[in-house]
């Protein structure tokens, strides 16, 4: 493959820096890398839509109007299926045969805590919407002191909202470990985030590259039927609805509810979802407590002990979908803030099998609390 279709075609800025702030959670030998490229705008998943999309018209029912996004361009249906199964090889090939669109900028950040000697997670964000605010948040950065993982984002559109070929994230983890004196950063395994159409990110990469990820985020995803991801059902899943966010009602509330549910009881899929009280598009300071009791409770679940990314890439521990607590579902009417039932799944009966899927009592409680008050406590 041609490196400049695949690649940046260079670097208009690179920095190692070593930084000490006024943070309880920083530290002098922390590794910060930044650097702002140049990519093809042919990475982007709406070019990848409408290049493939009329081909495979059995797979995808419509086209969503990109001005008014979740509202259906005239005379269509909103698109119910984005299980896009385009490999790396048919991007490569294609973009090989037609030529590559013009580049843009995009900038991408990695983050270590200083005192890591082998990486043994990456959480990968994509920077559209609230992913800035989640790369520099002092706790989530304790996590990553704590369980030995990097922080990586990325931003510009021919990647935030989703990208081909998959291959291109690890090539970037590959050259920034390189830099950073962690060789082993494209092999540790992945938490991805993604916020509003940002989920073009985090549930499209687990769908194609499902065997790499420990768990993802959608945050207010910019249409929910970007969650319809087959593929993924077996790796742990977070859905976050805002109750008065207007992509919330697009097409319909009741239809964004039915996502997961569905996905739960005809796919068996080990994912959760709820919905926070009385708030917009954007997550809140009182959001960010689920987000990492999930990342917490999913990266003890999946990423064995004695995991060796230096090695190789490391074989992530698979989950039953049997097992674990149940979570009733958010209910539309009287909506709000909801006192839901959860209990371990053999207490659920066949409800169980559209509910949100837990990992145990003490993420439940996690789940619970943010339904009854809004938050954890």
């Amino acid at each position: 493959m041609n490196s400049a279709m695949h690649l940046p075609r260079f670097f208009t800025l690179s920095t190692l820096a070593l930084t000490c702030l006024l943070s309880p959670v920083a530290s002098a030998d922390d590794i910060e890398i930044t650097r702002v490229e140049q990519m093809t705008m042919s990475h982007r998943l709406d070019w990848i839509r409408m290049k493939f999309g009329d081909s495979r018209s059995e797979k995808w029912d419509s086209q969503l109007d990109e001005i008014e996004w979740g509202t259906p361009a005239e005379g269509k249906r909103p698109a119910q299926n984005w299980d896009f199964r385009v490999t790396d090889q048919e991007w490569t090939a294609f973009v090989e045969k037609n030529g590559a669109e013009p580049d843009e900028e995009v900038t991408l950040d990695l983050w270590i805590p200083g005192e890591v000697e082998v990486v043994k997670g990456v959480v990968a964000i994509s920077s559209h919407g609230s992913g800035k605010t989640l790369f520099e948040d002092p706790e989530l950065r304790k996590i990553a002191r704590e369980l030995d993982l990097a922080l990586f984002r990325f931003v510009g559109n021919p990647i935030q909202r989703g990208f081909w070929p998959q291959s291109l994230l690890f090539d970037k983890l590959r050259e920034f470990g390189s830099e950073a004196g962690h060789p082993e950063l494209p092999n540790a395994p992945l938490f991805l985030y993604g916020h509003s159409n940002g989920t073009g990110f985090s549930a499209l990469f687990t769908a194609a590259v499902s065997e790499r990820v420990w768990g993802w985020v959608s945050m207010r995803p910019g249409t929910t039927y970007q969650v319809f991801q087959p593929r993924a059902t077996d790796v742990p899943g977070l859905v976050i609805f805002g109750e008065d966010d207007p992509f919330f009602a697009r097409p319909s509330n009741e239809a964004n509810l039915g996502v997961v549910p569905m996905m739960r009881k005809k796919h068996n899929a080990v994912w959760n979802f709820v919905v926070e009280p009385h708030t917009g598009h954007g997550p809140t300071g009182k959001t960010w407590p689920l987000v990492f009791s999930f990342l917490k409770h999913s990266f003890a679940a999946r990423v064995p002990l004695d995991a060796a990314p230096a090695k190789g890439p490391v074989t992530l521990k698979k989950l039953d979908p049997a097992s674990g607590f149940r979570g009733e579902n958010w209910i539309l009417e009287p909506g709000g803030k909801q006192a839901l039932k959860v209990a371990p799944a053999g207490e659920f009966g066949e409800a169980g099998n559209e509910s949100s899927w837990l990992f145990n009592g003490a993420y439940a409680a996690d789940w619970q609390s943010f339904q009854e008050h809004g938050e954890v406590r």
